[in-house]
């Protein structure tokens, strides 16, 4: 009898211990693989176009050579984040499809590496790739641009950008190949989805 009870005294311990190892409570802040988030954005804008080598029709100076307003344009995009600290900075990929309001029919695609970071409400970007223009004629550029969001719920907010770029064009008289440095700012919506792991 006095054996069965120290073994009782010995093993009670391994017991609990197990136990307890058994009900540990998960590190509910823990960051877990496969956390993504998708986007969408819808935006209209125009800029300010600092090389006016054909003499647009659109000066904002006092002569033809001067700083011209771009066209006005549509911006629709689709983007994603798929590695980074959720609750920190997050990077992913991004897509834009810019369309010409007036003048000549243009349409330029950017797709780009996009860096995000939300803290409650509020969110801050930039993303930085190339622009192809493929209408009226093919040619490309570099584009980077930073942007803050307010969401009013929790996946749809307001958005606005600022976006710097230099395009290549057909040559002048002047210069071989022009180039189009340009500054737009753009404002509208954008939507969130959240995948959790």
């Amino acid at each position: 009898m006095r054996y069965r009870a120290a073994l009782i005294v010995i093993a009670a311990p391994l017991f609990a211990s197990t136990a307890h190892a058994e009900t540990r409570v998960e590190d509910p802040y823990a960051v877990k693989s496969g956390y993504m988030q998708f986007f969408a954005t819808a935006m209209g804008g125009v800029g300010f176009r600092f090389n006016n080598p054909y003499r647009l029709s659109t000066p904002l100076g006092s002569d033809a050579e001067s700083v011209s307003r771009t066209s006005s344009y549509l911006d629709l995009g689709v983007a994603s984040t798929f590695f980074g600290h959720p609750l920190g900075f997050q990077h992913g990929i991004s897509l834009r499809m810019s369309v010409a309001l007036e003048g000549v029919n243009q349409l330029v695609v950017a797709p780009s590496y996009l860096l995000w970071r939300r803290k409650g409400a509020w969110a801050g970007y930039g993303r930085a790739g190339f622009g192809i223009v493929t209408a009226p004629d093919l040619t490309w550029g570099l584009e980077a641009a930073g942007g803050a969001a307010w969401f009013f719920t929790g996946g749809v907010g307001v958005v606005a950008e600022i976006v710097g770029s230099v395009f290549y064009g057909v040559g002048t008289t002047d210069v071989a190949t022009a180039t189009y440095p340009v500054l737009a700012g753009q404002l509208g919506l954008m939507g969130s989805y959240e995948v959790l792991p």
